[in-house]
């Protein structure tokens, strides 16, 4: 078992979780074990890594870097492509071709060549509920954008 004193756990809280998913970690103060870290029982496999990076959240820079894009116009499925994961940025696409400033079929079409079928109802709709982009936030930040630029 792998042991740790309080004030490390304190200090490095982060790695001591991630190590506790491992394995059993036990935490010491003045000599003695106060308290047990045990990972939590997996009753189904783990979720894949883009999942988990999903439920996280954008950061402010991936965040900044997709309102850039979706701002410069630029509908080139090879450019949206390098930008990041293909089946987010094609749930953005489509979210884009629903408002009036962007040019929707150009948009239905990009969103249908970065993730094939993201522009039917059912799976835009699932990629809505997984996705750390929420509408409410990304369009104004996109229309701030382009009027920063005209």
């Amino acid at each position: 078992m792998y042991t740790i004193h309080a004030t490390e756990l304190k200090n490095r809280l982060g790695a001591v979780l991630a190590r506790a998913r491992l394995g059993p970690v036990a935490v010491m103060r003045h000599g003695k074990v106060v308290a047990h870290l045990t990972p939590v029982p997996q009753v189904a496999a783990p979720a894949p890594k883009r999942r988990v990076r999903q439920a996280m959240g954008l950061s402010r820079a991936e965040e900044e870097r997709l309102v850039r894009l979706c701002a410069s116009g630029d509908l080139r499925p090879s450019r949206w492509s390098r930008a990041g994961e293909r089946r987010l940025l094609a749930g953005v696409a489509t979210m884009l071709a629903s408002q009036p400033e962007f040019n929707r079929l150009r948009l239905l079409a990009l969103a249908e060549r970065l993730w094939a079928g993201m522009t039917q109802p059912e799976h835009f709709a699932r990629w809505l509920a997984e996705s750390p982009v929420r509408a409410a936030r990304l369009l104004p930040m996109v229309r701030a954008e382009l009027r920063r630029r005209s």
